[in-house]
């Protein structure tokens, strides 16, 4: 998590208009730390390309090797029917998935503990850095997490939002009631519905199963 995350000009150029991101410049420096909060939180899409050439640095390789590693531990989780080109989900004709292999990965991530902490936090700031004297706050997209909310849920405990004109309002949620744990995953959903969906899917799944020893 102290590992330094460099923003580069190829990080920059894949924003199109319309894109997430809290405004980086090629050159800046954040930590990995940060550098989650950012992706997780404010969908961060030039700051999940940065991590991408760091980690894929780090493993020797290059933003490429990351992205093989990508495929390669969605393929060990059992996903039968993903494969990425990119690191933050923008459109590509040749980047998919489906609810099944995002459930894996949602229920894969959720053992991580400073997963769970960064994306139960309702918001974050990203002090001065090298280039820039301001800081940078941004708060939990997911509505369900935010107590304050009408579309909060009790049992929600972590989740990711996501949106492209072509994949609609997607929504990854995990929610622990005390006996269970649930990932729900709704793709191509249209904007708050997506939290009613998912909400129903939890309720129907608490109401009707139970987890038993044998």
């Amino acid at each position: 998590l102290t590992d330094q995350v460099t923003i580069t000009e190829d990080s920059i150029s894949c924003l199109t208009r319309g894109d997430a991101h809290i405004g980086m410049q090629p050159g800046e420096i954040i930590s990995m730390e940060d550098a989650l909060y950012a992706l997780l939180l404010a969908s961060a899409n030039e700051v999940a390309h940065a991590i991408a050439e760091t980690v894929g640095k780090e493993m020797g390789g290059d933003y490429n090797t990351f992205i093989q590693a990508m495929n390669d531990k969605a393929q060990e989780l059992g996903c039968t029917n993903s494969h990425w080109v990119n690191p933050n989900g923008l459109h590509d004709d040749q980047h998919y998935t489906t609810a099944h292999d995002m459930a894996l990965i949602a229920a894969a991530v959720y053992q991580y503990d400073e997963f769970r902490k960064i994306t139960q936090t309702m918001s974050y700031t990203i002090g001065p850095t090298n280039l820039v004297n301001e800081s940078r706050t941004f708060q939990q997209k997911h509505m369900m997490l935010a107590s304050w909310d009408e579309d909060y849920y009790e049992y929600a405990t972590g989740g990711k939002t996501g949106y492209t004109d072509k994949s609609r309002t997607t929504l990854v949620t995990m929610a622990d009631n005390g006996e269970l744990e649930l990932a729900a995953v709704v793709l191509y959903d249209f904007g708050a519905d997506a939290y009613a969906d998912t909400r129903a899917m939890f309720e129907y799944a608490f109401n009707n199963f139970s987890k038993v020893m044998l």
